[in-house]
């Protein structure tokens, strides 16, 4: 039963990732200065942005814009998180993530992440690409 839930469980995973990631979302350029404020906000709490800062309860955030998921060194993943994401950090995939965790990847760390605003979330994005 658990076997046939967690295959369910990743065939729906991915079905959304694919309709998130694959709907051609355009970013408009963001402004990082006012990302930097919405990271501050919504996300230092559990995230480090600086080169070289620990961990916290999610992964450091530093070089995230074009890095394979899951791969930040001394970072525990859950479990979901390590089986399903399977993607590069593009801005897109960055998107869908922060929108909506808990639909990307059902019982990952961040399920419990309400997202950021739309209206936040280029400036954001453009944010996190800055830091590399």
């Amino acid at each position: 039963m658990r076997q046939s839930l967690l295959a369910f469980t990743r065939v729906l995973a991915s079905l959304a990732a694919a309709m998130t990631f694959g709907a051609g979302l355009a970013f408009a350029a963001g402004d990082p200065a006012a990302g930097a404020a919405v990271f501050e906000r919504e996300c230092a709490l559990c995230h480090t942005i600086a080169k070289g800062e620990p961990n916290r309860f999610g992964p450091n955030l530093f070089g995230i814009a074009e890095r394979k998921a899951a791969t930040v060194p001394g970072y525990e993943y859950s479990p979901e998180f390590i089986t399903m994401a399977i993607w590069t950090w593009s801005p897109d995939a960055i998107a869908s993530f922060v929108i909506a965790p808990a639909l990307t990847i059902p019982g990952n760390k961040m399920s419990m992440f309400q997202g950021v605003p739309d209206s936040e979330l280029d400036d954001l994005i453009a944010y996190l690409a800055a830091q590399k």
